[in-house]
């Protein structure tokens, strides 16, 4: 597999479905991540710019910057988030300058790469010494997949995207502190309960709304569908940060 094929598998998929969710899931990572004013924030396969664009709403005195490889996803993030500066480059290649971001953000994308530990040493690498990172990553055993097996007798299919892979907790913290980073704390999410279509008074499914409710609300943090590690940049043994 070559970097040309996971382009055109994701135009194709940023051209039909796309990737995004509810837009309180995005305010509510912005919440987690608590930028302050005067700083830059970078969104590494930023897909349509979501995060971006309720970054600005909330607060118009931070950089925002995004990237993604796909060509259609940039030009949709581009309409949504005009005030940010976002550029087609690949995660694992990021086109900015070394100790550059005081935040990072990577929402469940780390895990498509073709080299998932490049892409975490991308990240350091542009992020300042005291940066705060949000990294999302999917959980192989979570209640979804437990469901999934109760109702269907098998394991749920992982195809929609060219690279699929996902891990326990414990997993993807040994991944993130092999390649400089230190877990600071971890939040489970879980697929968004959504009422109404978003914008409109249009009722989607009332049944889904309360599954997806109580399952946020009362799934324990290791059966999360996925992990929202909150990181920070780790140097050597005597230059921890604390």
């Amino acid at each position: 597999m070559q970097t040309k094929d996971i382009i055109k598998d994701y135009d194709r998929i940023y051209s039909t479905f796309g990737l995004r969710t509810n837009s309180a899931y995005y305010r509510w990572i912005i919440k987690l991540l608590q930028p302050k004013p005067k700083t830059k924030i970078l969104d590494v396969s930023c897909g349509e710019g979501i995060l971006l664009r309720e970054m600005v709403k909330l607060n118009r005195d931070i950089e925002t910057y995004g990237l993604d490889i796909s060509n259609v996803a940039i030009d949709i993030a581009r309409k949504n988030s005009p005030q940010s500066k976002i550029v087609l480059a690949d995660g694992q290649r990021i086109p900015f300058a070394d100790n550059f971001f005081d935040y990072v953000t990577c929402l469940g994308s780390l895990e498509h790469y073709l080299d998932p530990e490049l892409g975490l040493k991308e990240l350091a690498r542009v992020a300042k010494r005291e940066a705060k990172f949000i990294i999302i990553l999917p959980n192989s055993v979570s209640i979804d997949f437990f469901l999934e097996v109760l109702r269907k007798g098998e394991k749920p299919k992982e195809d929609f995207q060219i690279i699929e892979r996902s891990a326990t907790k414990k997993e993807w913290i040994e991944l993130l502190e092999k390649n400089g980073f230190v877990v600071r704390a971890i939040y489970g999410s879980n697929l968004w309960p959504e009422l109404f279509q978003e914008g409109t008074y249009k009722i989607k499914s009332v049944g889904k709304y309360f599954k997806r409710l109580l399952i946020r609300y009362f799934c324990p943090l290791n059966l999360a569908r996925e992990f929202v590690f909150i990181c920070a940049k780790v140097y050597n043994h005597n230059d921890r940060l604390l």
